[in-house]
């Protein structure tokens, strides 16, 4: 019972505070030379609050999935890439001009993790590491609890077995927001 009072409690304390929480999901695909050659999917949770009735400012966490890679011939590190990508960020959310449908421009900056490495590297351990994490892009707000966003994102890589030292992607997402 306690527990229920407390996650009520919770809830109640967030719609306060006018708190969003966003829930996220979509598709990307790679964009330069070395893209991923594949579409992948994006997950995401985002909190913000509302700033001079314009502006979000909040914190977020994604999943870029499926990001599986031809072997260059380049390259001697490794073969079968494939990888995840993890951005943990802070944004600012400027809205256009916040009518019933409510468009924007959203700027990300945070550090991103690679996950789920299945490279076949050729030294036999994980070696790619994701560094700053980058995006902006625009979307639109309806009916104040659906989202949808075009995002071009770049992630600075550390011995990358594509050989390139960033990650480019654009992403198309729909979100919900729950509070």
């Amino acid at each position: 019972m306690k527990k229920i009072i407390l996650v009520a409690f919770m809830v109640m304390s967030f719609n306060a505070m006018a708190i969003d929480l966003w829930v996220k999901g979509g598709l990307n695909q790679g964009l330069g030379d070395e893209k991923p050659t594949e579409t992948g999917y994006v997950a995401g949770l985002e909190v913000s609050q509302g700033i001079l009735g314009f502006v979000d400012l909040g914190v977020g966490a994604g999943y870029n999935g499926n990001l599986k890679f031809d072997q260059p011939e380049k390259n001697g590190k490794g073969t079968n890439i494939q990888y995840d990508l993890v951005p943990v960020y802070g944004f600012a959310k400027f809205n256009i001009f916040p009518v019933a449908i409510k468009p924007y421009i959203v700027a990300r900056l945070g550090k991103a993790f690679v996950v789920n490495d299945k490279t076949d590297y050729l030294s036999g351990n994980s070696e790619a590491e994701a560094g700053v994490y980058g995006a902006l892009g625009l979307g639109a707000e309806f009916f104040s609890s659906l989202q949808a966003e075009v995002v071009g994102s770049v992630t600075k890589m550390e011995n990358n077995p594509t050989g390139e030292d960033y990650v480019n992607m654009v992403s198309l997402t729909i979100g919900y927001n729950f509070f």
